[in-house]
């Protein structure tokens, strides 16, 4: 028997024979299911009921890869898991797939055989959406979705193209066989500006990074910015719908502002894909992203860039807020705290019981009360905990309590994964640990750091882990893409490393965010990258033929190669006479203070970068990567970078070359 149409039959029984997908052997929210982007609404990525993983087994010789599964799509969302969920009179431990071709798939977690797959409109190529080819080359569902176990339903977002135009599109799909169990919402939103003028949302210039959230009844959704393209219509916004029938309950605009002489505005939600998190007050927490990099901007009433939010459940009320005091540099220097993920930890003992953490790519790790977050003061000094280094951060923390009774958070920034003692005596502090350096995480260099998540049987010794994904190293725009590698590490001592291996693929990683997220449960570690899942577990007996049947490898895609087209003079790839200049090309070369900039026109030119990466500098000069230069020439003919900024691909709308 053919065993796609077996497992296919199969399942059409199964749909015949029961209404939806049943959980009445578990309760909702079983300690193994993972229904929600890092395992919690708090985000803390502590998978604690992991009973069959531990630091002895975790190794080479006894866990590896068991199946991978071809999926039709690159994959950004965290995979989500239901244990022993019930369909008529089977059962199946169930992990659920979603795919930039707006696909999601239903696979046996132990098997990894399809049980069903559906897809829900055409994607959107990347062309039409401003060139943001942070995701490439399609974006249909980004954001991770969550699972409502009782209810016997996924939400997510699809961003769908009809071939003139996108439109992001709300599902409530039945577990059982994708269908969906109310009407999808195609999102429309708008909001009232400070000179009560009305913005509306335009799809075309979003992107729905950040994973969903259930709480309060309600299913809250976040947006973003493609590529900071369009800054005059952009911003970030959080909109939230009645679990049940999907209807529109309220949204808040982070970036409420009109400035005719600066229509600059973004405060974008992102946080590198890490989820909106939610208090056990039903309160709602994010960070945000860049604003008006020509004038500062913050306004308490109507801005808050580069900042943690903390608003009320029906978004109506800012209950609190913090902005560095820098952030006006911040916004300069496209340095947004936004790139990382916000997570508040589980109440704690001690003086100030509720805390939050989150940083980005200036490398500073704002440890917060998240009763008085610190709000802004010009000048400074900030007001919260503490800061520390943690390193550039497109990336999000996790939390978990070790063997020792001591609460832990673990940071993922370019320092590398970072375990960081919480001390609760006194004023709550982070004390560092241990940590695996920067070597393990290290990818191509822009996009640092990592999101772990950790694995352990409560807080038996030996049982805790360190997982993460680490981001390709090189770079290919073929399928199926260049490596990304999974690594775990001893989560009790950060400098021992358990596990490294090839898990997956992904393409265009020069400029294209692989923040992948691995899921751990019920023994096994799930990974899904360019096309595939793959299943990571305990492996069969040496010797036996289930070990002989594993795979042996996965295929890649040798890195793009970069190199200089033949050199020109600056003077001849720019206007005469002009004072200051402005460039787009690919970088093919770096040396010292000096870069190589390939141009369209197939010839390349000598730059000093001496002034434009002075101070802190946030933008990497990766090999092949597009950037944008405006530049001065002096008296002798040297080029002089004043500004490098990250550009994304060539189009007929890019400006020519001046």
């Amino acid at each position: 028997m053919n065993r796609g149409r077996g497992v296919s039959a199969l399942w059409v029984l199964l749909v015949l024979i029961s209404p939806l997908w049943a959980a009445s052997n578990k309760p909702a929210g079983s300690p193994i299911d993972v229904i929600t982007y890092h395992g919690d609404s708090l985000r803390t990525g502590w998978f604690s009921a992991e009973t069959q993983l531990n630091t002895s087994n975790v190794n080479a010789s006894s866990f590896g890869l068991l199946a991978t599964v071809p999926l039709d799509g690159r994959v950004d969302a965290e995979p989500l898991y239901l244990y022993q969920a019930q369909a008529g009179k089977v059962t199946y431990n169930v992990v659920f797939v979603e795919t930039e071709n707006n696909s999601v798939y239903a696979i046996d977690a132990d098997k990894g055989t399809v049980l069903w797959q559906k897809n829900y409109g055409t994607s959107v190529p990347y062309t039409y959406k401003n060139h943001d080819d942070n995701v490439f080359p399609i974006m249909g569902i980004l954001g991770t979705p969550v699972i409502d176990r009782a209810a016997g339903v996924m939400y997510f977002v699809a961003d769908v193209y009809n071939g003139s135009q996108d439109g992001f599109v709300l599902h409530e799909i039945s577990l059982l066989n994708g269908q969906n169990v109310v009407p999808p919402v195609l999102i429309k939103l708008s909001a009232k500006l400070s000179n009560g003028s009305t913005w509306n949302f335009q799809a075309k210039n979003m992107l729905q990074r950040p994973g969903l959230l259930e709480a309060n009844g309600a299913i809250y959704v976040a947006f973003g910015s493609t590529c900071d393209c369009v800054p005059g219509q952009s911003r970030g916004i959080i909109a939230r719908y009645d679990a049940k029938t999907l209807a529109f309950l309220g949204s808040d605009v982070t970036d409420a502002l009109h400035l005719s002489s600066s229509p600059y505005y973004l405060s974008s939600i992102w946080q590198s894909g890490y989820g909106i998190a939610a208090d056990s007050n039903g309160d709602i927490y994010f960070s945000t992203g860049n604003s008006d990099p020509g004038q500062p901007s913050y306004d308490k009433n109507f801005n808050r860039p580069d900042s943690m939010i903390h608003l009320s459940a029906d978004l109506t009320t800012l209950i609190d807020s913090f902005t560095p005091s820098n952030y006006f540099s911040l916004d300069r220097g496209d340095a947004d705290v936004g790139s990382g993920g916000m997570m508040l930890l589980p109440d704690q003992t001690g003086s100030i019981p509720h805390l939050a953490i989150s940083g980005g790519k200036d490398g500073r790790a704002f440890f917060m009360n998240r009763d008085n977050l610190g709000g802004y003061t010009q000048g400074g000094p900030d007001n919260v905990l503490q800061e520390v280094n943690a390193g550039g951060c497109w990336c999000g923390p996790a939390y978990f309590v070790g063997s020792d009774g001591n609460p832990y958070v673990v940071t993922g920034g370019g320092n590398g994964v970072t375990a960081w003692q919480l001390q609760l005596n006194g004023t709550p502090q982070l004390v560092q640990k241990s940590s695996t350096g920067s070597g393990p995480i290290g990818g191509l260099p822009d996009n640092g750091g990592s999101i772990p998540v950790i694995s352990s049987n409560g807080t038996t010794a030996g049982s805790a882990i360190a997982w993460f994904v680490q981001k390709p190293q090189t770079s290919s725009d073929n399928d199926p893409g260049t490596p990304v590698t999974l690594r775990a590490f001893d989560a009790s001592n950060l400098s021992k490393q358990l596990f490294s291996a090839q898990a997956g693929t992904f393409t265009h990683a020069v400029n294209s965010n692989a923040n992948i997220v691995p899921t751990v449960a019920n023994g096994k570690v799930y990974v899904a990258s360019n096309k595939q899942l793959n299943i990571f577990g305990l492996l069969p007996p040496a010797g036996s033929p289930e070990r002989a049947a594993l795979p042996k490898g996965i295929a890649v895609s040798e890195p793009d190669v970069v190199s200089c087209p033949p050199a020109e003079p600056i003077q001849a790839a720019v206007a005469k006479g002009a004072d200051n200049h402005q460039l787009f090309g690919s970088v093919c070369k770096v040396e010292g203070s000096t870069m190589q900039l390939a141009l369209r026109s197939h010839r390349s030119v000598s730059i000093d970068i001496t002034n434009a990466t002075a101070g802190p500098k946030h933008l990497s000069l990766t090999l092949g990567r597009n950037i944008k230069v405006k530049a001065t020439v002096d008296a002798k003919g040297v080029a002089h970078a004043t500004r490098l900024a990250p550009s994304h691909t060539f189009d007929a709308e890019t400006p020519a070359d001046r």
